[in-house]
């Protein structure tokens, strides 16, 4: 395994580009690696920020691709469905923390494929709400990576996001900064431990308030899914629920899947397209820009 390179799973938005700019400090190559399916939006606008990286760390330091994972995805969310189904009811509505482990396991195969053994993303203790970030389920996700001999990390998990903003109301955040003249000295601490602090610190953003405005959703793909979820979360399953009891809940039936991928990709490290796991991804197409 090279141990000088790394993959980040690389969304285009602040945690991400983050990631990537901690990352090429540490590597001599970073690869970044965005995936598409039917329902992603405007993938490409990744590539604003693949280009800022570029220009600040070198075009030699970065590649990126956009891979598509549609079968894959497809083959998580309905394997053993009709069992999980029963075990685990409607938690099997949670699309966005499926899709997010699709998207772990394809960058497992991506690694083992290219022999590269150190993967990072940019989970972050503010989405709490979403499976691949809660901390309980990263370290399941660490195991993971780890049965297939590779390093998975999350550098940017403890950094701060906005204060006093409800999850549901983060597509709206430009309305709910703090205007001129009227932050706070908490506040102005806050904000230097966030990520697009950092970033405007490095000279890759141009205010460090980037993080759920405008220019944000345009550095990154959009999917209509994330509402669904979003409304599954906050309008059923937490009406009804405390949210240790959701946490639980989640964690126990995504424990499940990834000791069920974990065993598929301990395989694909020996039988590489020979394995099961490697069918379920022939239909896979790869563009890179």
């Amino acid at each position: 395994m090279k141990k000088d390179e790394v993959v980040v799973l690389f969304s285009g938005g602040t945690d991400s580009t983050l990631t990537a700019a901690l990352a090429a400090e540490h590597n001599t190559r970073v690869h970044l690696l965005t995936y598409h399916r039917f329902s992603f939006f405007d993938t490409a606008n990744t590539v604003k920020n693949f280009n800022k990286l570029q220009e600040k760390f070198g075009e030699d330091r970065f590649d990126h691709r956009i891979m598509r994972y549609d079968r894959l995805f497809k083959y998580v969310c309905y394997e053993r469905y009709l069992r999980n189904l029963f075990k685990y009811g409607f938690l099997l509505l949670s699309t966005c923390g499926l899709c997010k482990l699709a998207m772990h396991v394809r960058t497992a195969m991506h690694c083992l494929e290219n022999g590269i053994g150190n993967v990072c993303d940019g989970a972050n203790k503010g989405m709490h709400l979403f499976p691949a970030q809660m901390p309980r389920v990263v370290d399941e996700m660490k195991q993971m990576y780890a049965s297939a001999g590779i390093t998975y990390s999350t550098p940017v998990f403890d950094y701060e996001g906005p204060q006093n903003v409800e999850f549901a109301d983060r597509l709206h955040m430009e309305k709910l900064l703090p205007g001129e003249g009227e932050a706070d000295e908490s506040y102005l601490e806050t904000m230097k431990k966030t990520t697009g602090y950092h970033l405007h610190q490095m000279g890759l953003m141009p205010s460090e308030n980037v993080k759920g405005t405008k220019m944000d959703r345009q550095m990154q793909p959009r999917c209509f899914q994330f509402i669904l979820s979003n409304i599954f979360v906050h309008w059923w399953y937490l009406s009804s629920h405390s949210y240790e009891e959701y946490e639980q809940a989640v964690y126990d039936f995504y424990r499940d899947k990834i000791d069920f991928f974990s065993t598929l990709l301990s395989r694909y490290a020996e039988e590489l397209e020979s394995s099961k796991i490697s069918r379920q991804n022939k239909l896979a197409r790869v563009r890179q820009d």
